[in-house]
């Protein structure tokens, strides 16, 4: 059984509407920003009668600048950290001291990033590997987001996968994230956004990943 997880209807939706029925798969809308996207899933998976094999966040994501992403690009990710969670200066963000905090980082599983792979190669659909960074703030300057990028080596930012990503490690289930492009990360007056295009773009690999998944797993 897969969960396929979204933070808001715009993104959940067209994957939904697809038309193709999938015995094999559940979905989640979980809700935005890392509170709510941790709570909405631990609730669900503590009353399911059985843990899905497989958990799958996807959804749109900001891309910080330098990183050769553009609109509309999709995104696997390869690890999972949370960008804002340590001692915030004002150009930098620092972990704080392992001996009291908690993980901040977390690897996506690489079966299911292979096979996600797999499928979207197979489908002639490009796509960029690389460190998502998950925000309780999106990042409203340039600034900012190229901190983010340095301190995480992350490529772009969202809301929800690390929180998603730590709950599956607690409930001991694999996890995969993906995310489309839908704008640059840099000062807000510049910044262009395509969400429903990317959401539909990002449905449509959704298809592909679930198929391909269900297969496998």
């Amino acid at each position: 059984m897969l969960l396929m997880v979204a933070a808001t209807r715009t993104e959940l939706e067209p994957f939904c509407a697809s038309g193709k029925e999938r015995p094999k798969c559940l979905t989640l809308l979980s809700g935005v920003g890392p509170v709510e996207a941790s709570y909405s899933l631990t609730v669900l998976l503590a009353h399911l009668p059985s843990l899905p094999h497989v958990v799958v966040n996807f959804g749109l994501a900001g891309a910080y600048p330098s990183c050769g992403l553009e609109l509309l690009d999709l995104c696997l990710a390869e690890e999972e950290v949370f960008g804002d969670f340590g001692i915030v200066y004002q150009d930098r963000v620092e972990a704080m001291s392992s001996s009291f905090a908690p993980a901040s980082e977390f690897v996506c599983d690489p079966p299911l990033l292979a096979s996600a792979a797999k499928a979207l190669t197979l489908a002639g659909m490009p796509f960029r590997t690389g460190r998502f960074a998950t925000v309780a703030g999106v990042s409203g300057t340039t600034l900012r987001a190229e901190s983010l990028r340095d301190s995480c080596r992350a490529i772009c930012e969202n809301m929800e996968g690390a929180a998603l990503a730590r709950v599956c490690q607690g409930f001991g289930i694999p996890f995969l994230e993906f995310r489309c492009i839908s704008n640059m990360a840099v000062n807000r007056a510049e910044q262009v956004w395509h969400i429903n295009g990317a959401a539909r773009r990002c449905s449509q690999a959704a298809a592909i990943i679930a198929e391909g998944l269900s297969i496998e797993f």
